[in-house]
């Protein structure tokens, strides 16, 4: 799914529900992927793709905080680059893409820190589905030959809409095509 610069990926292992892999970044921290098992749509499997860094001391990953070391675009492409591996060995399962920043509590965690007091509307809000999006966005014309995407408006809880580069989602569904 990518072809720029990503970090080496190191498979964790995989269970009936889960694959995890993980990779260094430039600073020696570990960030971990998981396709983790959410839900039977259809006929098919859902796994949803999740990272996040990984702390050493209590063995948890930390989805819901921003740690960036200036290699966001590295860490993106290797995240990305789980895709194509999870569809080898899943073809005929989807995976969903949604920004942990998405949750409802986000925004209230949020204002508790945020140094730009966005009252009102959130800057940060989505912000991780939206760097997906404008991947997807940019890469769609070459990506759409081998996958099938949709979206889940942002303002519509009801059902995902095949994907229209340029629109604003919530979540992306994505299938392999046969």
């Amino acid at each position: 799914m990518t072809g720029s610069k990503s970090y080496e990926l190191s498979k964790l292992g995989s269970e009936s529900d889960s694959y995890l892999y993980a990779f260094p970044t430039a600073t020696g921290n570990y960030k971990i992927v998981e396709h983790s098992f959410v839900e039977i749509r259809g006929f098919r499997k859902v796994y949803n793709l999740g990272f996040g860094d990984y702390n050493g001391e209590t063995g948890q990953v930390i989805d819901d905080e921003v740690f960036n070391m200036g290699d966001g675009r590295i860490v993106l492409n290797t995240v990305l680059a789980t895709i194509p591996i999870f569809f080898e060995q899943n073809p005929d399962d989807a995976l969903i893409v949604q920004g942990s920043d998405s949750r409802e509590e986000f925004v209230n965690n949020c204002r508790l820190t945020c140094i730009k007091k966005c009252i009102d509307n959130c800057k940060k809000h989505h912000q991780r589905i939206r760097i997906y999006c404008k991947f997807l966005d940019k890469n769609f014309k070459d990506l759409v030959k081998d996958y099938i995407f949709f979206g889940l408006s942002e303002s519509k809880d009801i059902d995902f809409e095949q994907y229209i580069p340029g629109a604003s989602y919530k979540s992306v569904l994505i299938y392999k095509k046969k």
